[in-house]
């Protein structure tokens, strides 16, 4: 027979937070429920963050060469 799972306090409270109008109980399995979508929204934004500090990256490198592109038209 299994033992039932102790919570601590603080964590209930902390997940009737996030799922305000629930008892003790149902906020938890939400919060548990929740979890892994939460951490692939979580993967997805890092991603897409990266992604964009490459573009941002890429983009300032092109403009460094349009620069000078534009200087050496200048000088023609």
């Amino acid at each position: 027979m299994r033992t039932p799972l102790e919570i601590p306090p603080h964590l209930i409270a902390e997940a009737q937070l996030y799922a305000p109008s629930r008892d003790p109980l149902d906020a938890v399995c939400h919060v548990l429920q929740d979890y892994p979508k939460v951490v692939g929204e979580l993967r997805q934004l890092r991603r897409r963050v990266h992604q964009i500090d490459t573009e941002g990256v890429e983009l300032d490198e092109l403009l460094t060469r349009l620069k000078a592109i534009s200087r050496e038209i200048l000088e023609l």
